[in-house]
This record gives structure tokens, C-alpha cells and sequence, in this order.
């Protein structure tokens, strides 16, 4: 499976707030020449008046004045509607329990491609993803859903609810993305290049819909494990039998790793040293499917094609991030076996690395990978390497220029000894330059 994806970048504007002035503590009086201490008149009693008489010979004097507790004040409330930090576009109820979030994540972009000594058709949108999301009822039930609309026609991209009452325990229910590959995990506005890497789109499980459990232990211990009913994107209607059981943990001994590729730009005070390992699964039994139009009833009905197969997949990760680099690199294998003829293991793996040249502005990159799709075949495999120079904007991942050129390499053994083996490219030489604009907010 092959998937250009896409960065965005998000515009911050100004965050709407207020807050009560503090009350003021009543002041003390002060004591006249002879530096006699005088109690204070009781709250709402008038000032002025004669002087206390003088305290006897011997006697104690009078207890130290104490000052009344500041006055409590009332908690901020949340803007009506407006730009909020970390939230985006939002109207909201005054306590936040209720809030509806607008947004849109699109990628514009110029990409001659030139493969075997041809340039080919080219995208201008990567993405262009409008979204409604917020919470209902209480701050920690959420909701996402988001278009496709740089396809023809468009379609419903994610649409899930989700409760997480709290960070150790989590549930998702609906279409979303799933676990598999914690690079595929981020959205395009938060990964480094201007698409994610061909090898990780190569084992990725796609959208699904499903189940999802998740949580966050000792804010160092992230998990994931997730039941599937095995339909891609455009097909509402699951076959019988097909199902993906998925599952991951991610460990980071330092602390929560960044939530973005590139921390070295988006951390005010820079990134701290983390370092971040993945183990990830999953198995699934499924059968492929087309979709015919019925002019009877104007539906899209599905219709299984009888070719079953088995995918069992695993992989491993490490991410690394500091105040001048950020690291990742990733090797996955998978085991397929059709229904019928002989199955085949494919193995692969890639990295990147980013470094910044400008603070918190511009930064150079580097990723290569490299896939075999089928250990049994020979003149299979697939390797490239891109660089690419990147502005940010915003100093964020809201609004980024990136200028990227890409060198890729695919063999091929023939259509025949291929059979059921998707391969990564076209084979041959592939070149590729980008000027890409990333926004999203």
C-alpha cells in the first residue's frame, strides 16, 4: 500500500482571556510618635476620632493588628468563542465542557516528477481536510471528524468518539487511524518531511473501524490495543470474517516524547534529551472487495471477491530528540499468506534525521529507506533518500515552506514472478522536486 501524506501548519492568532483583579487586603494602622501599637477599628466602623488612651504602667501591650485574608476570586472563564492556545478555532461553553472546534489541515504543493525518463501526472493538493472536533457532557468526551477532499469524489476520512477519564485509561469507537506505526500516527502538520516515508506507508494497516483501548501509565508507558472489523476507507459495509486485531507500546524513560518530529522548532525553551522505543502488532484475516453503483437504488453495494488472505506484522522504533537533532528509524517485517498460492515475508526499514540551522525557523532534514517485498524473490528490492531544507514560518508546525528533492530506485522481477507482491514504485528511477506549503488550524 502506497500513501503520500502530507505536512501542515497551523496559523497561531491571539489568545481571547481575562481575570479579575485581586482583591486588596485591608492596610494596618500605623502608631503615632510614641510608636504605640494601635488595633485597627472593626471592619465597616468609621476612621478618625480621639486617640486610645495610653496603656497602663506593666500592663501587656496590645496584640499585633492582624491583617483579613485576601478576598477569594473567582476562576477565569473560558472566551465565548475565538482563537484558543493548544485548541485552535473554538466556541466553547464557560467551564469548557461543551466546545466545538473547527479546523482544516491542507497542503499545497508543486512537485515535478520525473520517472524513467518521462515527467508524469503530478497532485497540486497533498491534502485538504476540513474537520469539526471538540467535547460534550464533560471535558474528557471527545469527538473528531474529518474529509478528504484533495480526491475525487471525496470522502469521510476519521469519525470517532472517544472518553478518557482519565490519562491511564482510554476508549475510541468509530473510523479512525490506527496504532500500527506511531510515524503514521501523527498528523501531516507534525511530521518532518512533506510526506510520510514509503516504507512505513508500505506496512502501515491504513483506517479501520473499530474499537481502540489506549492509555498513558507513570507518563512513561504509552499503550494501545485495538479490534477491527478489517474495511477500508470508502467500504461501510464489513465482510464476513474479516477482522484486525492491533496492539502497541511505546516507552519512554525520560518523559513523554515531543508530539511532532521536529521539538527543536516547536519547544520554546528547546527540547530536553528524550529518548522513546516502540514494539507494535498486528494480525488480521481479510478478504478484498469491490464496490458497484446499483442505479436502482443510487447505492454504492459491496461485493466480496473471494481472494482471502492472512497478514501477521510486526516492527520496532526509536526516536531520539534534543535541542539541536531529532532522530527516528523504524524496521518492520510481514508475513502474508494468501488463500491458494504460497505466502511471502517482506521486510524493511528507514530513518531520518533533522538538525536546525536557524533557531526555531529553518531546519535541513535527511530520510532514506529501504524495503524487500518479498525475501523469496529476487530484483525486488526498493531504496531512495531524500534531503530537503524547511522554513518555518510561525516558528511551529502551523504554517511551514519545505523544499525537498528525492532520488528513488525500484527493481522488479516481472509482472509474473511478482503475482500477489505490491511493490513500493513503478520500476526504474524515480526523481521527484517539491516546493510544498503546509497550513493548518
Amino acid at each position: 500500500m502506497r500513501r503520500l501524506a502530507e505536512s501542515l501548519i497551523v496559523i497561531p492568532l491571539a489568545l481571547l482571556s481575562w481575570s479579575p483583579a485581586l482583591a486588596q487586603a485591608p492596610a494596618a494602622a500605623a502608631g503615632g510618635g510614641a510608636q504605640v501599637v494601635v488595633t485597627p477599628p472593626p471592619e465597616g466602623a468609621p476612621m478618625g476620632g480621639p486617640s486610645p488612651p495610653p496603656a497602663p504602667e506593666g500592663a501587656p501591650p496590645p496584640a499585633e493588628p492582624v491583617a483579613a485574608p485576601p478576598a477569594e476570586t473567582a476562576a477565569p472563564k473560558n472566551p465565548p468563542a475565538g482563537w484558543v492556545k493548544g485548541a485552535g478555532f473554538v466556541i466553547q461553553s464557560e467551564d469548557a465542557k461543551y466546545r466545538l472546534r473547527i479546523g482544516l489541515q491542507a497542503a499545497y504543493k508543486f512537485e515535478p516528477v520525473y520517472q524513467n525518463g518521462e515527467f508524469i501526472n503530478r497532485n497540486t493538493f497533498f491534502v485538504l481536510r476540513p474537520s469539526i472536533s471538540g467535547n460534550f457532557l464533560e471535558d474528557w468526551i471527545h469527538f473528531w471528524t474529518s474529509f478528504e477532499f484533495a480526491s475525487n469524489p471525496p470522502y469521510l476520512l476519521d469519525s470517532y468518539v472517544e472518553a478518557t477519564p482519565c490519562k491511564e485509561f482510554g476508549i475510541r469507537v468509530g473510523q479512525m487511524w490506527t496504532p500500527f506505526d506511531r510515524h503514521e500516527y501523527l498528523g501531516p502538520q507534525e511530521i518532518l518531511f512533506p510526506e510520510w516515508a514509503p516504507v512505513s506507508e508500505y506496512f502501515w494497516s491504513g483506517r479501520d473501524k473499530g474499537v481502540l483501548l489506549l492509555g498513558t501509565l507513570a507518563n512513561q508507558l504509552e499503550w494501545w490495543a485495538g479490534v477491527y472489523s478489517g474495511t477500508p476507507l470508502r467500504q461501510f459495509n464489513a465482510l464476513p470474517g474479516n477482522y484486525v486485531l492491533q496492539g502497541r507500546l511505546t516507552w519512554s524513560p525520560l518523559g513523554l516524547i515531543a508530539s511532532n518530529e521536529f521539538p527543536y522548532i516547536t519547544e520554546e525553551n528547546g527540547a530536553p534529551f528524550k529518548v522513546s522505543m516502540t514494539l507494535q502488532w498486528y494480525y488480521g484475516k481479510l478478504q478484498q472487495a469491490t464496490e458497484n453503483f446499483n442505479p436502482s437504488t443510487f447505492r454504492f453495494e459491496t461485493m466480496a471477491t473471494g481472494e482471502k488472505h492472512k497478514e501477521n506484522t510486526g516492527g520496532a522504533d526509536i526516536w531520539l530528540q534534543g535541542r539541536m537533532f531529532a532522530f527516528f528509524a523504524e524496521a518492520m517485517v510481514r508475513k502474508v499468506t494468501p488463500e491458494g498460492v504460497p505466502s511471502y515475508t517482506s521486510v524493511g526499514a528507514w530513518g531520518q534525521a533533522g538538525v536546525p540551522l536557524i533557531r526555531r525557523t529553518m531546519d535541513i532534514a535527511a530520510r532514506f529507506n529501504w524495503l524487500n517485498p518479498s525475501t523469496s524473490l529476487a530484483n525486488d528490492q526498493f531504496y531512495s533518500i531524500e534531503g530537503q531544507l524547511a522554513w518555518y514560518v510561525s516558528h511551529s508546525q502551523n504554517l511551514v515552506i519545505k523544499l525537498r528533492y528525492g532520488l528513488g530506485h525500484q527493481d522488479s522481477p516481472g509482472m509474473a514472478a511478482l503475482g500477489d507482491v505490491p511493490l513500493v514504485l513503478t520500476a526504474g528511477r524515480t526523481q521527484l522536486g517539491t516546493i510544498q506549503l503546509n497550513l493548518a488550524f
